[in-house]
Formats: C-alpha cells, sequence, structure tokens
C-alpha cells in the first residue's frame, strides 16, 4: 500500500488529508498525519478559546474543500441555525469544524484508504529513489511514498535575542505559546507589544480580558493598524482587475497607482477599495510571478506593511473593540521602534524611537510581548525539522524571506535547482512563489491540488 505522510495537522493538513480520502485510490493509500500539538486538527490559530478571536473570513467563504465554499457554514447551522455568511465566527469554531472534517473524512474514506493518526515531533525527513524515511523525536521512524510539509505558522523571530531579557518572565516571545499571556502578573504598568498586525490585536484583547489594567503600547516601524472588513449582507462585490493590467510590464509602482485609481474610480460607484482587493484576489499569483526579482524586492521593501494591514482585515466586531481601546486612550499606536530594554526588579524598561525622531521615550512597562507574528524567513528558522532540510540542501529559502523555493505545484527545489518528487508543502511556505498563500480560500485550493498532484505522481 503507497504511504503519504502528512506533517502538521493544522488547517493545511487536514484539508490535504480530506482531500486525499476523496480521491479514487486503484491500489489502496496510507494516509499518516503527524501532529507535535497535543490537539490534532487545531494548529495556532485555532487552539485559542477567547471568544474574541474571530476568523477574518466570513463564515459562508471558510468552507474548506476547495469545491464547496459554503461548508463550513452548512456544518455551522447544525447548530447554530441563525449563522450567517456574512458573520464572523470564533476560531474555536472553526478548529471544532476542523476536527469534525477529519473524523468524517477518516470515517467515509474507501475501504482502501486508511488515514492514521500520529502523535509525535518530526526532526527530520530524508529522501532518496523516490522513497522518503521520517524520523521522530521519540526514535521512531515511517517510510512513505510522499510526504507533505504542512508547518503552517512558525512561531516568530525574536527581536531581542541575547538581549538581557533572556529567560525574564515578563518577555513573552511567543504569545501563541500555551499559557504565556496567562502566565503574566497584573500589575498596573504598561505592556508593550511589538508590532501592531493581527497578532497585537488578538494578544490586546486576550491580556485586557484577563484582568490587565496597564495601558498597553505597541511599536512598529510604520505604525499600521489592521483595516477593518466591512459589514455587507450577502457576498462582498467584486471589483474586475484593470483592463490596463493584460499590458502591465510587471512595475511595482505602476501596479499600485493601478489599484489606486481602480479604488478611486470604486469609490465613485459606491464600492470602495475593498472591492478591488477581492477583484484581484484570484489573479495575485500570476501577477507575483509577472514581477521581475527587482520589482518583487522592492514590493517587499516599500509596500507590503501596507498590503498586509488592506489585506488582512480585522472583522468589525474586532475593529469596534480595538477603536474603543485607542478612544479611550487604554492603547496607542507607535510609529518606531525599540531602542533599548533593561530589565529592573520591578519592570521592564523600554526606550521606544519615534520614526524620524532621534530622541527615546522610556516606558516602565510590566511586561514586553512579542507581536512580530509568524517567521517566514526559513533562513533564519531554528525548527529541527527545517534546520535539517536546510543544511542538506533538501530546503532552500527565499532571498526574500518569505519561505521556501517550490515549483508552481509545491514540491520543494533543492539547492541544485531540482524539484524533489517525494518532498511537498503547503501554505505560508509557498508565500515565496504565490505571495498569497496563508488565507482558507487560497489555502484549500492549494490542498485539492496537491492532492490530486500527489495521486498522479503515485499512479
Amino acid at each position: 500500500m503507497t504511504t503519504i505522510a502528512i506533517v502538521g495537522a493544522g488547517f493545511s493538513g487536514v484539508a490535504t488529508a480530506a482531500n486525499l480520502a476523496r480521491l479514487p485510490w486503484p491500489l489502496g493509500v496510507r494516509v499518516v498525519l503527524i501532529e507535535r500539538a497535543p490537539r490534532f486538527a487545531r494548529g495556532v490559530a485555532y487552539s485559542t478559546p477567547h471568544p474574541l478571536h474571530l476568523l477574518n473570513v466570513p463564515a459562508g467563504r471558510m468552507g474548506a474543500l476547495a469545491d464547496d465554499e459554503g461548508h463550513f457554514l452548512r456544518w455551522l447551522k447544525r447548530t447554530d441555525p441563525s449563522a450567517t455568511g456574512d458573520g464572523f465566527v470564533p476560531r474555536k469554531r472553526y478548529g471544532d469544524y476542523l476536527e469534525w472534517l477529519l473524523d468524517d473524512a477518516t470515517a467515509r474514506a474507501a475501504a482502501n484508504v486508511e488515514i492514521v493518526r500520529r502523535a509525535g515531533d518530526v526532526v527530520d525527513v530524508v529522501g532518496s529513489d523516490g522513497r522518503a524515511t521520517v524520523a521522530l523525536r521519540d526514535g521512531e521512524s515511517i517510510a512513505a511514498d510522499r510526504v507533505v510539509l504542512a508547518f503552517g505558522n512558525l512561531p516568530p523571530r525574536d527581536p531581542f535575542a541575547s538581549s538581557a531579557v533572556d529567560g525574564d518572565r515578563r518577555y513573552i516571545r511567543d504569545p501563541w505559546a500555551p499559557d504565556a499571556l496567562t502566565s503574566l502578573q497584573k500589575t498596573g504598568k504598561p505592556i508593550i507589544l511589538v508590532g501592531s498586525g493581527l497578532t497585537m490585536v488578538d494578544a490586546v484583547l486576550a491580556l485586557r480580558d484577563a484582568g490587565h489594567q496597564g495601558v498597553f503600547v505597541a511599536v512598529s516601524r510604520h505604525g499600521q493598524l489592521p483595516l477593518s472588513h466591512r459589514d455587507w449582507p450577502a457576498k462582498p462585490p467584486v471589483v474586475d482587475p484593470p483592463p490596463a493590467l493584460a499590458d502591465w510590464n510587471g512595475s511595482m509602482r505602476e501596479m499600485v497607482r493601478m489599484i489606486r485609481d481602480a479604488s478611486r474610480a470604486a469609490g465613485r460607484s459606491g464600492l470602495d477599495w475593498r472591492d478591488v482587493l477581492n477583484g484581484l484576489r484570484p489573479i495575485t499569483p500570476q501577477l507575483w510571478h509577472r514581477m521581475p526579482a527587482r520589482e518583487r524586492a522592492r514590493f517587499v521593501r516599500h509596500v507590503r506593511p501596507f498590503w498586509e494591514t488592506h489585506r488582512h482585515r480585522m472583522s468589525t466586531r474586532v475593529a469596534e473593540e480595538i477603536n474603543g481601546l485607542i478612544a479611550r486612550r487604554e492603547l496607542s499606536i507607535v510609529a518606531g521602534r525599540v531602542a533599548g530594554v533593561v530589565p529592573n526588579a520591578d519592570s521592564i524598561d523600554v526606550d521606544v524611537r519615534r520614526r524620524g525622531s532621534t530622541d527615546t521615550e522610556r516606558y516602565q512597562a510590566g511586561a514586553l510581548v512579542n507581536c512580530t507574528g509568524p517567521d517566514g524567513d526559513f533562513a533564519r528558522v531554528s525548527d529541527p525539522l527545517v534546520v535539517a532540510l536546510r543544511e542538506r540542501g533538501a530546503l532552500t529559502p527565499d532571498v526574500l524571506g518569505l519561505g521556501v523555493v517550490t515549483d508552481h505545484g509545491g514540491a520543494l527545489v533543492d539547492g541544485e535547482g531540482r524539484a524533489s518528487s517525494v518532498l511537498f508543502t503547503l501554505g505560508s511556505p509557498r508565500r515565496s512563489d504565490s505571495w498569497e498563500s496563508t488565507a482558507v480560500p487560497e489555502l484549500r485550493v492549494q490542498a485539492d491540488r496537491l492532492s490530486r498532484r500527489l495521486r498522479e505522481s503515485l499512479h
């Protein structure tokens, strides 16, 4: 029987397993889903129990299967008939859905398709002659014909590595580590958060509701807060991509100009920039491929922070909460950087240098939280599996620090430029190839296409 090992049982791993189970396998297949976390089908994103940690995509578009966008909403209505397609659901509920999806795929699989769950931590994958050996930390190994690396979101990079706060309980290096935020002592002093994106939003809401009374100060290079979705009773409108893109020369500056012009035109017709981005979303990978390497680098350096705040938005309810905190001066967003950190007996002194200034402002903080978001620079990622593959040349970090080098179907490309016939990935590691590669609408398509590619390569 053919064996496919999937390393990681978050959304990408579960969606791939579910798609593999739906395909016809004349000779049979054994899918081994390997997960290091305590629970399968949760990952980092869907493990949070906080009721205000909501999905950033409306429920009606969060189906895990590429050919069934409404799959999640129908499941949700079984226990909540009042659920609507335009609602933003707690991420915990989506984790419940993924657990059900995995159970359902296992139960419905054909007699010659077996889904096996294996708890464990993969530390290496060695492939040769069309086969691979998956090595686990406990000393066991699994022989596989194909391996899917469903890494999901890796822990954030430590911006204060080898600094005085190493080991200090008041410094939260990874806010998504188990009990990381709940372990913080409530001092009433300010809490400094490094980063102002969606991770910061989640951290502030969790800390506030845990009873922290001090003000929150989020510091990031541009001081950009994620923008808000818009309440829309039906499926949001889509503005067709600008016709000029057909003759676009790949210039980053020209693309930004066209998007701005299209957004202004949408505003004059009663729509807005969200509808323009909705129209660009399906063709974003093609646009990314048309950009020369030099223009991609410019995009990452100059446009990425603004693209992220427009593209990865807060739900309207979360935006109301965050804007309320800002209005009451309980949360401030500072454009700048942390220039120094000095831990003392009763506080952590954090020096903040605002953008465009040479002076620093000192905060006597009760805690310092790293909210820079998942690390996508695989040249620096310290995960043992990534390190082993990188050192052997089986995994090649992208030069822009976005992920790993793959072909357009997700096969890992080694240091010699050869696409692997055994090792594949999907999700955030593929940002270097597709740019848009982190949200469910894109990931479900990747999972579907990858499962079909695996079947074709094996039969």
